[in-house]
């Protein structure tokens, strides 16, 4: 695997991720967790501990669709657990300044029923405003306009209000940073190009990001929750990574392990109000769908994922389905690149009922 600015070799594109300054799972506050641990014939960044709050509110699926003050509410304290900030306005400044331009990377693809709700993201501006973001400078992206249409969301490519598009066909890919691999099915390849390019919202037109997946199963890679989400929504060509023996590693670590990335993403937000253990990423079968009912929210994807892997794995068991834990390698993969903690004994995960 190469990255392009980096010319790196495998193995010392690891070494470059244990030098380098701010990882994705790290965030603009942790950087006093960070802490070079062995692994393998690399020394890689770790962390003492990460925290995940989950946040729930019984009942609020049970009309099918969120009430939006409930949201705000969830996310409120969500944040103040987080941050140990009192008011909405200092929890976000802690992440954020009035001078970011701030992209909202949500996951459209499963429509309404199974895509990032508009309420959440709703609630995550009203945050960033009040921490001073200007509302033209937050965009909400994903990789095609058409699949933001259809999860619900509103088309703004102006130059008032949040702004709202796809990297195709509006923002378009910026050929001058992109990922290279040879771990890959060649026959899959589009153009038959070994280089996945970064979308250019990620790369030129923000310089902070907000991942904000969902909780669903993947029918190839075991989950798409922080790092799937994150990875496959800011490049192209991805097709070549799923089939076997990859199953999507170790690419969507490494993609997420590149500077371009690791270096803006400072909150991940996982929208688990209504989540799928089988069927995913775009199911729309309710017996393999239920109202988790929470906000899973930290800056590290790999506890993240950790976490949302066993809850998917916990009803898939309670439902006699076969578990996705080995299937899911990319989230252990992303570990040993430095990108947050694996070991669940060191994943402390603070539950609040609001």
């Amino acid at each position: 695997m190469r990255t392009k600015n980096d010319n790196l070799s495998r193995r010392n594109f690891l070494k470059q991720v244990a030098i380098g300054a701010i990882g994705a799972g790290i965030g603009v506050r942790g950087l006093g967790n960070v802490k070079i641990v062995s692994g393998g014939n690399e020394q890689l960044p770790g962390f003492d501990k990460s925290n995940v709050i989950a946040v729930r509110n019984i009942g609020i699926m049970k009309s099918g669709a969120p009430d939006f003050k409930n949201i705000k509410k969830m996310m409120d304290e969500g944040m103040f657990a987080l941050t140990g900030k009192k008011t909405t306005t200092d929890a976000w400044r802690e992440f954020f300044n009035p001078k970011d331009v701030v992209g909202i990377k949500v996951n459209p693809i499963g429509g309404k029923r199974l895509s990032t709700r508009p309420e959440v993201v709703n609630a995550i501006v009203l945050g960033l405003t009040a921490a001073g973001v200007k509302e033209n400078n937050i965009i909400v992206w994903d990789r095609f306009d058409e699949h933001l249409v259809h999860a619900g969301y509103r088309l703004n490519k102006g130059s008032s209000g949040i702004r709202c598009y796809g990297t195709e066909h509006t923002s378009g890919y910026d050929k001058s940073t992109y990922y290279e691999s040879e771990d890959d099915d060649h026959t899959l390849r589009q153009d038959g190009d070994n280089r996945s390019f970064y979308s250019s919202v990620a790369t030129k037109q923000v310089n902070a990001i907000i991942n904000v997946p969902v909780m669903k199963d993947h029918g190839i890679a075991g989950v798409s929750l922080c790092l799937k989400n994150l990875a496959f929504g800011v490049i192209n060509n991805t097709a070549r990574f799923h089939p076997s023996p990859y199953f999507c590693d170790p690419a969507v670590a490494e993609v997420c392990a590149h500077p371009a990335i690791r270096d803006r993403v400072r909150l991940h937000i996982l929208d688990a109000l209504q989540a799928c253990f089988s069927g995913g990423p775009t199911n729309m079968k309710s017996h393999t769908m239920w109202n988790e009912e929470r906000l899973f929210i930290g800056t590290d994807p790999v506890a993240i994922d950790r976490v949302g892997l066993e809850i998917i794995d916990k009803r898939r068991k309670e439902n006699n389905f076969m578990p996705v834990f080995q299937k899911a390698k990319h989230i252990a993969t992303a570990w040993k690149n430095g990108l947050g903690v694996f070991d669940k004994n060191n994943i402390e995960l603070i539950e609040l009922d609001v």
